[in-house]
């Protein structure tokens, strides 16, 4: 039996259902896709964008959309966006959907205490565990801290959070059944504190993470040198890196694989995927959306699914 997968349409004023239509077609026979947007919306989207494909179903939340305008965010095409976003977590909660593949937000047209989809959704879920990860070809990376200031990052980063975090992250890929689970920690500091030369967080705060879950069996290392460390699992080395902060580990992996990274939410009850790309308000509605990051997540939202057996 095909798998069911939500699709929330994100800002209706960005690139989201360009995105989508474009990515569509070559994957819409391998599962019952639908999409979670308003009817208004997503017509004004398929007028311009849908190449003939007639297999997403769509539930539409009812909403009207035509004061909404391409390339023109308001505070009403944030808050329907948050709507879509909503709807599909009750769904994928209520089991009715496998997974949810979700398209751009904009964070600051949504509202200050909105911290991003990932939260959200593992808030709706009511997990205490979970994290933001990128699977690109080549390989993954988790980030430790995610959307805070640099300052507020690192003063979250300790030995007890390391050490639940690296056994998380081997328990989530030993669910997912990735035979590859060797997992690097990047290190905070140049050239990894240089023995306590340039701070000493890695010796201090981070090795010994790293040795309490060696001990345990888990296949991990570092703290690693970052500036050479993502080059190292890209050409085989690791299958994971720990990064702790979030520029350090999306710069790497977006040079790396853009557009064919995968946005994953390790930790909720179903599958999470969205693209490794924003809203791009600059160009919606002008068909020069590249759609290759919604294809990366839709194929990766389907390899999880099979992978959990669902």
């Amino acid at each position: 039996m095909l798998p069911t997968i939500g699709i929330t349409a994100g800002d209706p004023a960005g690139i989201g259902l360009e995105v989508i239509l474009k990515s569509i077609p070559p994957v819409q026979d391998s599962a019952r896709w639908i999409l979670f947007t308003d009817r208004s919306v997503f017509e004004r989207n398929a007028a311009r964008f849908d190449p003939g494909n007639t297999l997403l179903e769509l539930r539409d939340l009812g909403d009207d959309g035509s004061s909404l305008q391409w390339g023109r965010p308001t505070t009403k095409s944030g808050q329907r966006a948050l709507a879509y976003l909503e709807a599909a977590s009750k769904a994928a909660l209520a089991a009715e959907i496998d997974a949810i593949v979700t398209a751009p937000v904009s964070k600051e047209w949504i509202g200050k205490d909105f911290h991003g989809q990932t939260d959200l959704l593992a808030e709706r879920a009511a997990v205490k565990e979970f994290a933001m990860a990128f699977f690109a070809p080549s390989f993954k990376v988790v980030l430790s801290t995610v959307h805070m200031s640099l300052r507020d990052a690192l003063g979250q980063i300790s030995t007890e959070r390391y050490v639940r975090l690296i056994r998380f992250v081997d328990e989530q890929l030993r669910k997912l059944k990735f035979d590859g689970r060797r997992i690097a920690v990047a290190a905070i500091n140049p050239h990894a504190g240089e023995g306590g030369m340039f701070g000493r967080e890695d010796m201090d705060i981070l090795a010994p993470a790293v040795q309490q879950c060696a001990g345990e069996g888990i296949s991990v290392s570092g703290p690693h040198s970052a500036d050479s460390l993502y080059f190292r699992a890209h050409t085989g080395e690791f299958d994971v890196v720990i990064a702790p902060y979030h520029d350090q580990g999306l710069i790497p992996v977006k040079l790396i694989a853009h557009g064919e990274s995968t946005n994953v939410t390790l930790g909720l009850p179903y599958v999470r995927t969205s693209p490794d790309h924003g809203t791009a308000f600059s160009i919606a509605g002008k068909g020069e959306a590249d759609p290759a990051g919604m294809e990366a997540a839709f194929k990766c939202a389907l390899d999880l699914v099979k992978r959990c057996g669902r």
